[in-house]
């Protein structure tokens, strides 16, 4: 049997999705796909190969690789280059440059690393100076001293990326917390980790929509379509108040103020604002490849060990809500809280009566009944709340689902356990 799509009926974003393209209208890399932008795609062909064909997934916060990181100087500088390899392949002199020369390559350089990753680590640092070497082997740079000159310009300017790192520790403020410590910066391979208001909102504008949002989820029948066009316009002013914070809040304060980020189908559309990744699709996907082969793990370690009981009752603690006392939350960072009934068979365990997300040792939603949908639930809470740190109990879970599910690359070595699971999962 074949059939034919006649015609397909959506919204602008749906439609995008559907294209391919990122769901927004201000994202600069819109095709999840290649790395063609707004601008470029004004005056170049798609035709024409200028774009990549490389995913954008990670944004700011791909690999930088020598592929994407040789900048395009202006006319006198790639002449002074050109002049210096063909000095270099007569003699192997290296090119000595002019003051002003070196500082405006060096700043060419800044612009490049920062459009990959703000707040790049040394081995990122060296792998860019690498990448000039195949171009430019006349060069030997290193471009970390004027990637932090280049924050300070761009955070007077006001770009909230940067700015939310200033004001530390000085010679006039003596007393202020120390300039390389609690950086606010991008840890969980976050694309739109923070950003700037819309040009043509203020503040004052984003507060009022805030205030519509609230009105709208007090409703009986809430119009989700209002909500969510709301909730996209507020994402700035949101942001800025979750992670700009000088304290972070805590997520109770959080809901209060954003109620409708809780929201499962927000849940899945922030998180798809932060980090350009349809949380539902990929996670499943993934998990339909990856399920066959960790339950052969997980039996093979169940039957080598003799406990498999014991490994099994370590998949999750079931408390009942109908006690005297209630479950203790105490030290419990996140956690999924199963609600089962006295009469619960095993296998009701999976499907219990419902299934509370605990976040800062109190419950804070009670969402689906189904293990796995909650799970991905508070997987999004993590990302929504800007949870800087997992649980410590969970941490390797977590990691896991972010970089090997997700997909959602840090640049950050695996842990051994890690990577050895990683590795049992690769191999056919």
């Amino acid at each position: 049997v074949q059939g034919t799509i006649m015609c397909v009926v959506s919204d602008n974003l749906a439609a995008h999705d559907l294209a391919g393209f990122s769901k927004s209208f201000r994202a600069e890399y819109f095709c999840r796909f290649c790395t063609a932008t707004q601008a470029k795609l004004q005056t170049h062909e798609v035709a024409s190969g200028e774009f990549n064909r490389e995913a954008r997934s990670k944004g700011k916060n791909q690999t930088i690789s020598a592929k994407i990181m040789t900048p395009g100087f202006d006319y006198e500088r790639e002449h002074v280059l050109a002049e210096g390899n063909r000095v270099y392949e007569e003699s192997g002199k290296l090119l000595k440059l002019k003051r002003s020369q070196k500082s405006e390559i060096l700043k060419k350089m800044a612009e490049t690393i920062y459009s990959f990753k703000p707040y790049p680590n040394v081995k990122e640092l060296a792998m860019a100076a690498e990448a000039l070497i195949p171009a430019y082997p006349c060069l030997r740079m290193t471009p970390g001293y004027k990637l932090g000159s280049y924050r300070n310009s761009l955070a007077k300017a006001g770009v909230v990326e940067v700015a939310i790192n200033t004001g530390r520790r000085s010679r006039n403020n003596p007393n202020n917390e120390h300039p390389h410590q609690n950086i606010k910066k991008v840890r969980k391979a976050e694309v739109n980790y923070i950003i700037n208001l819309p040009k043509d909102q203020t503040p004052a504008t984003l507060e009022t929509m805030r205030e519509e949002i609230i009105h709208e989820i007090e409703k009986a029948e809430k119009t989700h379509l209002v909500i969510g066009k709301l909730i996209n316009t507020t994402y700035a002013l949101c942001r800025q108040e979750i992670v700009g914070a000088v304290v972070a809040p805590r997520v109770r304060d959080v809901v209060n103020r954003w109620p409708a980020l809780f929201m499962e189908s927000q849940v899945f559309a922030e998180f798809h604002r932060i980090n350009n990744v349809n949380l539902r699709n990929q996670f499943y996907k993934e998990m339909e490849r990856y399920t066959p082969k960790l339950i052969n793990l997980f039996r093979d370690k169940a039957t080598k060990t003799g406990k498999i009981a014991e490994e099994l009752t370590k998949l999750m603690r079931i408390y009942d809500l109908q006690s005297a006392d209630g479950p203790d939350l105490t030290d419990t960072p996140v956690a999924l809280l199963t609600i089962v009934t006295d009469d619960s068979t095993d296998a009701g365990l999976l499907s219990p009566e419902s299934i509370c997300t605990v976040v800062e040792d109190e419950i804070l939603v009670c969402g689906p009944k189904n293990l796995s949908d909650s799970f991905l639930l508070l997987y999004g809470y993590i990302y929504v709340a800007d949870l800087l740190q997992y649980s410590k109990n969970l941490e390797l879970t977590f990691t896991f689902i972010q970089k090997v599910v997700m997909c959602l690359e840090d640049n950050k070595p695996l842990k051994g356990r890690l990577l050895m699971l990683k590795n049992d999962l690769f191999n056919e």
